[in-house]
């Protein structure tokens, strides 16, 4: 064996490989600092106008740039034959289930842990496991439909409502549900949280000393129409209450994850013309843009 050849060889190899991997670390460094910097400047701008965000970190799993048609499902009277100790009564198209629980059901210890309320549906009803807990006011409880298990809104008409009465029983329900396809052949690219934040601040939408409180990622609805289309949004929770205000003063953003349209959500449109009044007030003193000292 020439030892000095294969020396030589070594030496040529491990020189390349140095190379090689000098050149990965370096294009690693410079994505990181890119990134940085880009956070910075939202970041920067945040704090400069004293706008917190959310503590933990943002759920993104199952964030996708799909748009969803969602058709009424039809139940026929063979589908709620077999739902068990109710009544049940179907409207005339089909898309709507009524019905009566045969003896009041006892769920007050489940309201204290809403996901506890999920065996309920999956043995009283037809597709129970698509739905979600949304919300409670009165004596009902309003549940939302998931896809991907991602939830999909619309706005004050959620597809399932489950009627209870003073002592914690369910007594009935109302359920439609969505048959969801995929409106676009391939995922788009979607904006991330950040921007769509920062979006929100350049329109005035999020203004000095506000809260942000939650985002998600979902899909909503905001125009009622046949078949329902359901955007890709990230819902952002302002908390914008003022030392003045009597109440808290909560608003809801979307912001489209793929357009960057920005919208304002109500769920509950008797609060619409409050609302309208208290943004004019809190829009007297707007963010700060970036780079301008407070």
């Amino acid at each position: 064996m020439n030892w000095s050849r294969t020396k030589s060889i070594f030496i040529v190899t491990f020189f390349l490989l140095n190379i090689f991997l000098g050149w990965q670390f370096s294009d690693l460094v410079r994505n990181q600092l890119v990134s940085i910097e880009e956070s910075t400047g939202i970041l920067g701008r945040l704090d400069q106008n004293n706008i917190d965000l959310p503590e933990g970190e943002v759920n993104v799993n199952n964030a996708r740039g799909v748009v969803l048609e969602g058709g009424r499902t039809t139940f026929t009277e063979e589908d709620v034959a077999g739902l068990p100790e109710q009544e049940v009564e179907l409207s005339q198209s089909g898309s709507t289930i009524t019905a009566l629980f045969e003896e009041p059901i006892d769920i007050s210890e489940l309201l204290e842990d809403d996901s506890s309320l999920q065996p309920l549906l999956s043995r009283y009803m037809l597709y129970g496991s698509d739905y979600v807990y949304a919300r409670t006011e009165e004596n009902f409880i309003y549940f939302n439909q998931l896809y991907g298990q991602v939830e999909a809104h619309v706005n004050d008409d959620e597809p399932l409502v489950v009627e209870i009465n003073d002592e914690g029983e369910a007594i009935g329900y109302t359920q439609r549900h969505f048959a969801f396809v995929e409106n676009n052949t391939e995922d788009r690219e979607i904006l991330n949280y950040m921007t769509a934040i920062e979006s929100l601040l350049n329109n005035h939408y999020i203004l000095r000393n506000n809260s942000i409180v939650d985002i998600e990622f979902g899909y909503y609805s905001l125009a009622d129409q046949t078949p329902r289309f359901f955007s890709p949004m990230w819902a952002v929770t302002v908390d914008q209450t003022l030392e003045t205000s009597e109440e808290p003063v909560i608003r809801i953003y979307l912001v489209n994850a793929v357009l960057g349209d920005q919208h304002q959500w109500y769920p509950d449109e008797t609060n619409i013309d409050e609302e309208e009044d208290e943004e004019e007030e809190l829009n007297e003193e707007p963010a700060l843009p970036g780079n301008q000292e407070l």
